[in-house]
């Protein structure tokens, strides 16, 4: 067995996997071996193995080990079933990403999960992309209004006349369910003429726009529909000329959060960062600057307590300006996909623990630079 195992898995990941010490090394170790499994072809008993891997990574004592085997499979049909129903069961960080996207789910293993009444669970489940009329009757039965709204709006839920007639019996006062059902592509025509009777005035103009509905009813509704407000869309990119600015409107806007600065640094977009911290602290970029490069590990803890960051997040950006300091200074050259895996990599490895929000983030980062390795 062991020498089929060398064939397509790393011997020295799988022992990691399952047998160091270390949480950290152990969960980087699991993508690794899961990354394997997902991108070759396994003979039968090659899959045995694999399987009996899994499912011990799966029983990791450890959120992160599991998060690792969850994000990395999540959308591979190579995910067993028996270990995705395990994995659903986990706690939210780790059930959400397999819920949503692994297609090994049976439509009765959906419905025993949805009955657990867990919202971020049956939130998932109406963001898959496909969910059949069964399920959407589930989600309506067992999930929360905004779980009903998601699979009012996802088009690859197959709703029958029946089941969305339901949903406005049950809902008819809840303007976001209505909003996404308008908001499908498709929508049998007695359920319009439903809707008419019920959607508020400013939903009205999206509803003749988006369903057939006669010349005479459209008329006769826009005399009492009203314009509906303006959704600006936030350019979120962090690659602009103008870097200054994009930082001050986020900051304008409230969306400058720890997380976000976290995530950007350890992702190696120290430019940002910079700017961020200095507008957060009230002081000059320049002085920012070398507070942050220059002041040691002081100047830095400084200029965190400036912006009223904690003292965690302040060891977790000393450490990642730390790493992107000795990654520059390497003397090796790295394309940006490759600086930012190794920063992540590297952060993962440190001392002191990460919102489980962030690590999730950076396992996905990290999923997604195997995913371009692969293509």
């Amino acid at each position: 067995m062991e020498k089929l195992v060398l064939k397509s898995l790393k011997t020295a990941d799988v022992q990691n996997a399952v047998r160091h010490p270390d949480a950290t090394t152990r969960s980087l170790a699991a993508q690794r071996v899961c990354r394997d499994i997902r991108s070759k072809d396994l003979s039968e008993p090659e899959r045995d193995f694999a399987h009996k891997i899994l499912n011990y990574i799966a029983h990791d004592s450890a959120d992160m080990v599991r998060r690792a085997l969850a994000v990395t499979l999540k959308n591979s049909p190579k995910l067993p079933r028996d270990i995705a129903v395990k994995l659903s069961k986990d706690i939210e960080s780790i059930a959400v990403p397999v819920l949503t996207h692994s297609p090994v789910f049976t439509d009765d293993d959906l419905v025993e999960i949805l009955k657990s009444k867990a919202a971020a669970k049956a939130l998932a489940v109406a963001k898959r992309i496909s969910v059949s009329d069964h399920v959407a009757r589930a989600i309506i039965r067992f999930g929360d209004s905004h779980a009903v709204a998601e699979v009012a709006a996802n088009d690859g839920a197959l709703i029958s006349e029946e089941t969305a007639s339901q949903m406005l019996d049950l809902y008819r006062n809840d303007d976001l369910i209505a909003q996404s059902m308008i908001s499908r592509r498709d929508l049998p025509p007695r359920i319009v003429e439903k809707m008419i009777t019920l959607v508020s005035d400013e939903m009205v103009i999206r509803l003749t726009q988006r369903h057939s509905v006669s010349a005479d009813v459209a008329m006769d509704l826009a005399e009492r529909s009203r314009e509906r407000a303006v959704v600006d869309l936030i350019d979120q990119s962090w690659v602009t000329k103008d870097l200054k600015s994009l930082v001050r409107r986020i900051y304008a806007e409230g969306r400058l959060t720890p997380s976000l600065l976290i995530r950007a640094i350890c992702s190696g977009q120290m430019r940002f960062a910079e700017q961020a911290l200095a507008i957060m602290s009230g002081v000059g970029v320049q002085k920012a600057v070398l507070m942050i490069h220059d002041g040691g590990p002081f100047g830095l803890k400084a200029l965190c307590a400036r912006a009223g960051l904690s003292e965690n997040i302040s060891r977790v950006i000393h450490a990642a300006t730390v790493i992107y300091r000795d990654l520059e200074v390497s003397g090796l050259e790295y394309d940006r996909a490759n600086f930012q895996e190794l920063m992540i990599e590297r952060v993962l490895t440190l001392p002191f623990d990460l919102p489980e929000a962030d690590q999730l983030w950076f396992l996905e980062k990290l999923d997604g630079f195997s995913d371009i390795k692969h293509n």
